[in-house]
């Protein structure tokens, strides 16, 4: 009895260090997107202190210096739309595909000036973000819903700012943008949104990569903590009980100023634009040919078929979710 104990408390002592090999915050970098305010309810309520994890959130404006700084190792692990992360992926990022934590029902839409039509657009500019696989693949569903394809068009790949500006301007008659822009451009301009994110149910969907080397020096107990934190900031989102302003007043100030601007109203609408699973769903999701390796496949299906990428690699070799998965067992 006494070695079995003595093993299990030499194990726990190789445990503690191991953690302390990391003492730096694990950096996350996230973007103006009300699916990833979970991370600063999380970071106001303590949760991180109190699974004994540091976490350093990392605010971006747009993906394509998102992703450069998850490349780069600036960052150690990021949320985006996991079709930006297959696109970087196939770029030669050094990253993988770790958790797909919720899914656009809304909050991307696709704008048509009033009056257009799009199978008459043929040679005109469509407006998309810059280093926006996820976007690109929600536009090549509605052309293709209304017989057009990608390649019947030239594309204007800029940050949301740029494509509301050219948009409200004129110089362009449709184009994809994410809310707060896409509110903007609908309430001042006045165009129409024929389709969006919720219109073709799970091709816009949104979770998180990290950096290779951030996964190999990073202890698995540190990632696990870092995800439990982030679903109890998603359980305290989701709950009933939750008030509108407390939700609000945990935001970061500057980084969702857009929706901010746009009023509570709106701000409400885009939260509730947004899926977050129940953790049995969000199980289901990951693991061997489960939901989140479905969806790369489609991705790399869309890019290859669009002439984004030559060759297409195993979906499951882009994915990397034990941490997450462990995550949402421990949090039942």
């Amino acid at each position: 009895m006494w070695a079995t104990i003595k093993r299990g408390a030499f194990a726990a002592v190789l445990s503690s260090l191991a953690l302390l090999t990391h003492a730096a915050p694990i950096k996350v970098g996230y973007l103006p997107n009300l699916g990833f305010a979970p991370l600063n309810v999380a970071e106001e309520k303590g949760y991180w202190k109190e699974l004994g994890v540091q976490v350093q959130l990392v605010p971006f404006t747009e993906s394509r210096t998102l992703l450069k700084a998850l490349g780069d190792g600036e960052v150690d692990i990021a949320g985006d739309l996991t079709a930006n992360f297959v696109g970087a992926q196939m770029e030669g990022a050094p990253i993988k595909l770790t958790a797909e934590t919720h899914t656009s029902n809304g909050s991307v839409k696709i704008l048509l000036k009033a009056g257009a039509d799009v199978t008459k657009l043929n040679g005109q500019i469509l407006g998309v973000g810059d280093k926006q696989v996820g976007q690109l693949f929600l536009l090549a569903r509605y052309l293709s819903a209304n017989g057009r394809q990608l390649s019947d068009y030239r594309l204007m790949e800029a940050s949301p700012e740029k494509l509301a500006a050219a948009f409200a301007k004129g110089q362009i008659s449709l184009s994809v943008l994410p809310d707060p822009q896409a509110m903007f451009i609908y309430r001042t301009v006045g165009a129409s949104i024929p389709a969006d994110s919720a219109t073709y149910a799970g091709i816009v969907t949104e979770g998180f990569a990290a950096n290779k080397q951030a996964i190999a020096s990073i202890p698995d107990e540190q990632w696990v903590r870092f995800y439990r934190g982030w679903l109890k900031g998603v359980s305290w989102v989701r709950s009933g009980g939750t008030r509108f302003a407390d939700f609000k007043s945990s935001l970061n100030a500057g980084l969702f100023k857009g929706f901010v601007a746009e009023g509570d109203t709106s701000m409400m609408a885009g939260l509730a634009s947004i899926k977050f699973p129940n953790a049995a769903e969000a199980a289901k999701r990951h693991g061997d040919l489960g939901g989140l390796e479905y969806h790369v496949r489609a991705v790399l299906r869309f890019m290859r078929e669009a002439r984004l990428i030559q060759t297409e690699p195993e979906a499951r070799s882009l994915i990397q979710s034990t941490a997450f998965e462990r995550a949402l067992a421990a949090n039942k």
